[in-house]
């Protein structure tokens, strides 16, 4: 069971703790929660998935909050670009999916309500916002093109991220074989301890 739970985590970890970005923290315009935004992965790129995660934070105990509605607003510099008209969470976060056409400044717009104010219309909803910055992607022709036309065409953050991409999967690597040693280590251990306990 504890070798389970271990390989749980680790694997957990590997989902989210690497590719996830800093959060953002903004207290509600209202004081209902706080808001807690964070994208996976961490540098959104343009043309790619973004992951856009929430959660929402009780503003005195500071635990997560599992009885918010929110409606979730992506703008860029002119106008919504995509509308999430409602939402509820369980305690934890929620994972929005979304793919960033164009490279750029967005916000992203969070209206809340709590359980006991929902259905109401009446009146403004409490809101936080919070900025996303989307770096260029590099279209997959570019990849298979000369070695002038890729320095060329790649920038400094373009590089940064293909060489995160890389060093994600090295360490997503070492953390199942530390998974896998410690559940064989486990497993043996138990195994020596029945055969001594059968031959006494």
């Amino acid at each position: 069971m504890l070798s389970f739970i271990i390989l749980i985590s680790l694997l957990q970890c590997i989902a989210f703790a690497q590719e996830e970005s800093a959060p953002q923290i903004r207290l509600s315009s209202k004081g209902l929660a706080y808001v807690e935004l964070s994208t996976s992965p961490s540098i959104p790129v343009s043309g790619q998935p973004t992951i856009i995660l929430l959660q929402f934070l009780d503003p005195q105990t500071k635990a997560p909050r599992g009885d918010i509605y929110y409606k979730l607003v992506i703008r860029n510099s002119t106008e919504p670009v995509f509308v999430m008209p409602g939402g509820s969470t369980i305690a934890g976060k929620v994972g929005i999916p979304y793919q960033f056409d164009n490279p750029g400044n967005y916000q992203v717009e969070i209206d809340l309500n709590d359980t006991d104010i929902s259905k109401s219309s009446a009146g403004s909803l409490d809101e936080a916002t919070f900025p996303v910055y989307i770096v260029q992607g590099v279209p997959q022709e570019d990849n298979q093109t000369s070695l002038d036309t890729t320095v060329q065409n790649s920038t400094i953050v373009n590089t940064d991220v293909s060489s995160t991409d890389n060093s994600h999967v090295l360490i997503d690597g070492i953390l199942v074989v530390i998974a896998a040693g410690l559940i064989a280590f486990i497993v043996r251990r138990k195994i020596v301890s029945k055969q001594s306990k059968g031959q006494s």
